[in-house]
């Protein structure tokens, strides 16, 4: 059996950073930054790495370059922490360093040309990977604050399971098991959606009712939509169901919270993007989930977030009202 000895996390970005931080209590830490420029600048602003991450990195984790130095795939555990857009490329390199790497992938995305998860398209990419996933309400600040919360970790394969969650045992989160990884990513992907909507009716001035009622009715597609692909219900009001859909509907450091807030104040949705600056995973889900509206899925509030990602012109505040009475 192997035996982790380092871990090493692609991706310098909040959630990336704010791992390192919490792993580095239990085992040596290499933080990979995607270009030198990158990699100095962490270096030279260890204090407050910037407006995303702004919180001490310890002096014991390395940020450097990726695949600068030499590393021992069969004691390392690599974190993916890359957005979905960029995890193919990131797969594929890795893959020529290392046959049989154990990875945990971090992000809550879906590929859209492969129509798969993160955890599937790492595995595609490597075939010989053990891959493990890491969902639930995890807001990258308050992990870097340890502020205490619960996730889970999934992957087929048991004894890479309980070797990741021995290694990344903690005392700010802590870990349930699963054996099925793409349940949890397909209610981690869905649940960005719902959160735009929370985040329009914010933007538009509707308050807490609104809210409330908008997240009820998220959850409840949320567990139809998992319904029809197979996901039991209890994972869907598990932590990685409704714990991570309360969390992104209700946090200020929301990515999709925030973008639904920015289209509601009247943003394109390039220049809410914009706004946010950084990856919003709940965008590309919506470009796969349409789909079940077509097949008759009972997913209004989706359908509607959905169309005004597209493009649709309308008022917001009208639209969510309307929504709202036909329920």
């Amino acid at each position: 059996m192997r035996s982790i000895e380092e871990i090493i996390v692609i991706g310098s970005g909040n959630w990336g950073l704010a791992l390192a931080v919490l792993f580095s209590k239990t085992k040596p830490i290499r933080v990979w930054a995607v270009d030198q420029a990158m990699a100095e600048k962490l270096n030279a602003n260890r204090e407050s790495a910037g407006v995303f991450f702004p919180y001490p990195i310890p002096a014991e984790i390395s940020i450097e370059v990726k695949y600068q130095t030499p590393f021992d795939p069969s004691r390392t555990l690599v974190v993916l922490a890359v957005p979905s857009s960029q995890m193919k490329p990131v797969a594929q390199e890795l893959s020529r360093h290392a046959d049989t790497p154990l990875v945990l992938t971090v992000s809550k995305g879906f590929d859209l040309a492969r129509q798969c998860t993160m955890s599937a398209l790492v595995q595609s990419e490597i075939p010989g990977a053990s891959v493990v996933v890491l969902t639930g309400p995890t807001i990258a600040n308050e992990v870097a604050e340890g502020q205490p919360t619960r996730a889970v970790l999934a992957c087929e394969d048991l004894t890479a399971l309980a070797m990741v969650k021995q290694t990344l045992k903690n005392d700010v989160v802590a870990f349930e098991i699963s054996r099925d990884p793409v349940h949890h990513e397909v209610l981690a992907a869905l649940k960005g959606l719902v959160a735009i909507a929370v985040g329009m009716a914010d933007g538009a001035g509707l308050g807490a009712n609104t809210q409330g009622v908008l997240m009820t009715e998220g959850l409840r597609e949320l567990v139809t939509v998992g319904s029809f692909f197979g996901i039991p219900e209890s994972v869907s009001y598990g932590v990685s169901g409704a714990g991570d859909l309360i969390t992104t509907c209700i946090s200020r450091d929301s990515r999709n919270r925030r973008l639904g807030v920015a289209l509601a104040e009247g943003n394109t949705l390039e220049q809410a993007l914009g706004r946010v600056r950084m990856t919003v995973e709940g965008v590309a889900m919506s470009q796969t989930i349409e789909t079940l509206w077509s097949l008759d899925v009972s997913i209004p509030l989706i359908h509607l977030v959905n169309a005004i990602l597209r493009g649709k012109t309308c008022d917001i505040r009208a639209e969510l009202s309307g929504l709202i009475a036909a329920l």
